[in-house]
């Protein structure tokens, strides 16, 4: 395969020829070499090729060269349907579209939803030659008899396994009906899957594959490395790569819309230009905020996956996976959204203990070790603002009391600026602390205490020289043993004993977390009524496990089906639980069963089986989908074992283990 090959020499009409120097392309991708001639000869392919090769173009360039050379122009027919997984990929597909297309005459249209059904027929009734749309959106069209693609020429199924992970598969199956048996199919992805080639074969095509650079799933230009961090360290570090990383451009990647948003929040308050984009928000809302990040009104965009694959934005120069992503596959798409076009870009992944199972699938789905990036103590910066309370429903700040939303003038009281070039004022800004936090200068050999108390709201607000020993006096305040029943609401560093070095004191405000058992009991109370079974529920709370513990006449009930309605009671819980309080990472629910044995016993005997049969049959056994807790209890089981190795395998809270030889 050659390189640098010029658009001119693929024989492109005149008219493409000037839209793509316009677009600032004057020569071929290698995935652009690979499929511009197979689309054009009619043929079906699949082409699979890392994030940022120029995908779209390689199948936008030749579907609209075949509509200008045969002067399908004049038709107002869909000539073309383009399927994307996410609208935002959609509208980028789109605009790919437009740009090449508009001169020439053709016109493309994106229906998606979260936007307005009567506009996009009206669009469509108005002639469309190319439809982007996504799966469900272009189904409700069909079913509505809004477009008609009984005559058209192909169909790009675009990231076509995004489209098979998400559950596209059966309107995708329901749209290929709809359209002529010889229809062309395009597919493109930098990953595949066989959901996608069974399809295929299921309506009658066998693709050609064109592969680009199979052995390394990671862009050469890629700088990616993995943080090893505890998961109150994740902020710290955070902060500290932005700032001290010349204009950073970035997307930081969480895994729920919880996490986005509070990261989000959290850096907004120490005046970073950063918002979150996820699938929480409305369509109009998300459409605003890639526009904000394209023009740069936004330097830091906190995301879920929902990102991952739509966004194609050559500046961005860093990405941070504050959570590793829990698909291995999206670990590729994650860190592509850097390094786009050949320009350099730096990947950085924080990896605390709860995103230790994700890691070794990721590197064996990447072929490689992901590089170590060390971090030291100077790396963790300690000038955080004060973590925001965010409401589980909303994803918006709120006061942690009354649960009210915050005015914009509370949040700016909150605020705690962090900026990189802080020296210049740091004489100015320690005045200033000096001002507002006068301190006792005995203060660091016997802490200072301060009580405050308002209706119902306890609060314990102490001077100390660390906080270890302002948790341990709190602990004492409020005469409790487990520091998971503190809710530390403030921390404020003031200045050093003498000025300029000795003890650095802070102020640490500490309350009560409201009462686990108060929100689980009568939740469960209630459910266990509605359900109508006969049970008893004993609390129980160490300080870090919150134990719930079944018995009665219909206790075997819960035990059926392995376990089935006890998992389900416990998932109910968590979530109920999860909404009405900040709970810490380090409390876990578990639910169980007096009379009948525990589930940890019955998940250890049912891997011993499972294990031996491996070991008989020398052939690879999957597990039913588990949850976290579960999966890293068989993990830490078979970690022992000689003879076998372990890998979860799915997406979201719920996956399966297989069990294969070392």
């Amino acid at each position: 395969m050659t390189d640098n090959i010029p658009f001119e020499d693929f024989n492109l009409s005149a008219g493409l020829l000037e839209s793509i120097k316009k677009c600032g392309f004057t020569t071929a991708s290698a995935i652009q070499e690979l499929t511009i001639d197979p689309i054009l000869e009619g043929k079906d392919i699949l082409a699979l090729a890392e994030t940022g090769s120029g995908k779209t173009a390689s199948f936008a360039i030749p579907i609209i060269e075949h509509i200008i050379h045969d002067d399908l122009v004049k038709v107002d027919d869909v000539h073309y349907v383009v399927l994307s997984p996410t609208r935002e990929l959609a509208q980028q597909t789109a605009k790919v579209f437009n740009d090449l297309g508009n001169d020439s005459g053709i016109k493309t249209i994106c229906v998606i939803g979260g936007e307005s059904l009567a506009k996009q027929k009206e669009q469509i009734n108005k002639g469309v030659h190319i439809i982007i749309a996504t799966p469900g959106r272009l189904v409700d069209l069909l079913k509505q008899k809004a477009v008609l693609i009984d005559r058209t020429y192909g169909i790009v199924f675009d990231e076509a396994d995004r489209l098979f992970d998400m559950g596209f598969q059966k309107d995708i199956e329901y749209t290929l009906a709809q359209m002529p048996d010889d229809r062309q199919l395009i597919m493109v992805s930098a990953t595949t899957n066989m959901a996608v080639l069974n399809t295929a074969y299921k309506f009658n095509s066998t693709p050609i594959e064109l592969k680009l650079n199979e052995d390394n799933m990671v862009v050469d230009h890629i700088d990616h490395k993995l943080a090893m961090v505890n998961e109150n360290e994740k902020m710290g570090l955070l902060v500290n790569l932005i700032r001290n990383h010349e204009d950073a451009y970035a997307l930081v990647f969480c895994n729920t819309k919880f996490q986005t948003h509070l990261v989000a929040e959290w850096l907004i308050a120490m005046d970073f230009k950063a918002k979150a984009i996820s699938g929480g928000l409305s369509q109009s809302k998300r459409t605003k905020l890639i526009k904000d990040f394209r023009s740069k009104d936004t330097t830091i965009l906190v995301c879920t996956d929902v990102a991952a694959r739509g966004l194609d934005i050559k500046d961005v120069n860093l990405v941070i996976n504050y959570d590793l992503p829990q698909d291995a596959a999206n670990y590729v798409h994650r860190i592509g959204r850097t390094g786009r076009a050949g320009s350099e870009g730096e990947a950085i992944s924080f990896c605390s203990f709860d995103d230790c199972e994700y890691l070794d699938p990721i590197q064996e789905f990447i072929g490689d070790k992901i590089p170590k990036f060390e971090v030291g103590p100077d790396d963790i910066s300690k000038q955080l603002s004060k973590k925001p309370f965010i409401d589980r429903k909303t994803y918006k700040v709120v006061d942690r009391t009354t649960g009210k939303p915050l005015t914009q003038e509370e949040k700016d009281k909150r605020k705690k600026p962090v900026r990189k070039n802080a020296q210049n004022n740091s004489k100015k800004r320690t005045q200033e602390r000096v001002k507002k936090t006068p301190v006792n200068e005995q203060s660091t050999t016997k802490p200072v205490k301060k009580i405050e108390k308002r209706p119902n709201t306890p609060k314990f607000t102490i001077q100390a020289d660390s906080q270890e020993s302002a948790k341990k006096a709190a602990l004492e305040f409020f005469k409790i043993k487990y520091d998971s029943q503190l809710s530390l609401d403030e921390s404020t560093p003031g200045r050093k004993k003498f000025f300029l070095f000795g003890k650095r004191l802070t102020k640490f405000t500490y309350s009560l977390r409201p009462t686990y058992k108060k929100i689980v009991m009568p939740f469960l109370i209630d459910v266990i009524k509605k359900a109508n079974l006969k049970l008893f529920a004993k609390f129980s709370f160490n300080g870090k496990n919150i134990k719930i513990f079944f018995s009665g006449k219909d206790e075997k009930m819960l035990t059926r089906d392995n376990n089935e309605l006890l998992q389900a009671l416990e998932h109910l819980t968590r979530l109920h639980l999860y909404n009405s309080v900040e709970v810490p990472r380090e409390v876990r629910l578990n639910f169980k069963c007096k009379g009948i044995k525990n589930q940890e016993d019955y998940l250890i005997k049912m891997v011993e089986r499972e294990t031996a049969k491996v070991l008989d049959t020398r052939e690879p056994v999957t597990l039913k989908a588990l949850n976290s807790s579960d999966r890293r209890l068989v993990h830490q089981h078979l970690d022992k074992h000689k003879e076998v190795k372990t890998v979860s395998i799915g997406e979201g809270r719920m996956k399966k283990i297989q069990i294969t030889l070392v």
